[in-house]
């Protein structure tokens, strides 16, 4: 199943933050940190052109795209990690053939130490001008560890394959 871009690059960025969050885990003295979260930010600004997305359909897309996320690490009482929490607030502008739709989604994203992993909130919420609400993904999607989805509540259309280019044609 081909995925939008946009969604790859999310699951990539928080498996980034999950390598971060051990990394610090071994730095950091476990009696400081056993009872506090570790806390951080991290964000990204991108301009480019997806000649994927659309391609079926004929055509590319110019997007302009920013990421701001949050994250916590949380350890239980013996000092391990128990959980990883990554907000992400997500914007883009997608555009082709005189059209313009905008994305604005946020979202949590909590990953635990046995691999499995919890999406919870709008991961796409896409409006156009005229269409409106173009797509709206929301709810919660359960991951079991081998990254098979264990559990899907709510609407999640883009997850299962649909896009939006409906709404760029010309």
């Amino acid at each position: 199943m081909m995925r939008f871009r946009f969604t790859a690059t999310r699951l990539v960025r928080p498996l980034v933050v999950v390598a971060a969050g051990v990394v610090s885990v071994g730095v950091a003295p476990l009696a400081a940190s056993a009872s506090t979260p570790d806390r951080g930010t991290f964000s990204s600004h991108d301009v480019f052109v997806d000649d994927e997305v659309c391609a079926p359909e004929g055509f590319a897309v110019d997007v302009i795209e920013d990421e701001t996320s949050a994250f916590r690490v949380f350890f239980d009482r013996a000092g391990d990690v128990a959980s990883i929490a990554v907000h992400v607030d997500y914007r883009a502008v997608i555009s082709a053939n005189g059209h313009t739709i905008v994305e604005r989604d946020k979202w949590t994203d909590t990953f635990y130490p046995d691999g499995t992993a919890r999406t919870v909130g709008n991961t796409v919420h896409i409006q156009g001008v005229g269409p409106g609400l173009v797509q709206h993904d929301a709810g919660q999607i359960s991951l079991n560890s081998d990254g098979s989805v264990a559990a899907i509540h709510g609407p999640h259309p883009q997850f299962e394959g649909q896009t939006f280019c409906f709404a760029l044609l010309p």
